[in-house]
């Protein structure tokens, strides 16, 4: 196996203190996926030569093993979401292995410089807030877990209506496939591909997006993440809770799934080098003009750098009427 420590994109350095550095470390790795398991044993050496203790997954849920500080996740963001609800509170770095990775930030090729970022302290804790689901039938509430991306009530082979009530207040009835409630972090997901918004880092909101809903008004919400929302399963359609990707329980008629924001927050590891929206525009082909460059240098804040290889505008004197200002003037 070849193991590439290329440097990522240098930014200017970190305003404020650094994190605190880590001294017990969770190392998990794709059980699936050879590439990640082989990789593992380079960032245990690495984590060791560095003096971190390693704990490995096996030894991650044994109440007699100490808490870590941080956990390395070699995987894509289903990993990812797997370790948070696992290991909830834990700050993960995430090394991607899947296909996307918007939770599993750093490449495979980097893994050197992001492990020594972390054991630097050189690094950020973005929170994102999750969603708590509650199943309400015929009275009765049962906890169904909490989210990290989505909660979403999905159609089987027909139309399933769709009540929204946010905060106790009556929205309206969406009939289709189902509703996706989304988070943040799991905006970039289903949410997205069913048309819904994209809420970058820092938004305090969640997202409520109709899936193919047969009706020109499907706009998507996006509402305060102290509000409740409340999805009542209004026919007798088949229909399925699911959480991140997982079902939950099939819903009746008149089930009510009551949303809110969890006791949980998503702890993500960030580094300087990370940027969501160029990782956005790369990672789905998101380029309005795939050759345009930039005027403005994202890094200096100048025009004419290198990087941009642009240049300022040349100022035109020689009066031939072609500048901006004869053109004005004239």
């Amino acid at each position: 196996m070849t193991v590439s420590t290329s440097t990522m994109r240098h930014s200017p350095p970190a305003i404020g203190p650094t994190a605190a550095k880590p001294h017990r470390v969770g190392l998990i790795a794709a059980r699936s996926k050879v590439e990640a398991q082989e990789l593992s044993a380079f960032v245990a050496r690495a984590l060791d030569a560095a003096g971190a203790e390693v704990v490995s997954e096996e030894n991650l849920a044994s109440p007699a093993v100490e808490a870590v500080d941080a956990i390395v996740v070699l995987g894509g963001d289903g990993l990812m979401i797997r370790a948070a609800n696992s290991y909830p509170g834990i700050p993960l770095l995430g090394i991607n292995f899947g296909n996307v990775g918007f939770l599993a930030l750093i490449e495979r090729r980097d893994w050197q410089r992001a492990i020594d970022a972390l054991l630097a302290g050189d690094y950020a804790v973005q929170q994102g807030s999750t969603l708590q689901a509650t199943l309400i039938r015929e009275g009765s509430s049962v906890p169904q877990g909490w989210a990290i991306n989505d909660v979403v009530v999905r159609a089987g082979m027909r139309m399933v209506d769709i009540e929204i009530y946010i905060d106790g207040h009556y929205v309206n009835t969406y009939p289709g496939d189902g509703m996706i409630v989304a988070t943040p972090h799991g905006s970039t997901a289903y949410c997205m591909a069913a048309g819904g918004p994209i809420l970058t880092a820092g938004v305090k909101g969640f997202a409520i997006v109709p899936i193919s809903c047969h009706s020109p008004i499907r706009t998507p919400f996006v509402v305060s993440e102290e509000a409740t929302i409340e999805m009542v399963v209004a026919n007798d359609h088949d229909s399925a809770l699911i959480l991140d990707g997982r079902e939950q329980a099939h819903l009746d008629r008149w089930d009510i799934i009551r949303i809110a924001r969890g006791e949980h927050a998503f702890k993500l590891v960030t580094l300087e080098s990370t940027n969501f929206y160029e990782a956005f525009r790369t990672k789905f082909n998101f380029r309005i003009r795939p050759d345009a460059i930039p005027s403005r240098d994202t890094a200096e804040n100048t025009y004419g750098s290198p990087s941009s290889r642009l240049s300022m505008p040349a100022q035109n004197t020689s009066g031939d009427g072609n500048s901006k200002t004869d053109r004005q003037g004239a």
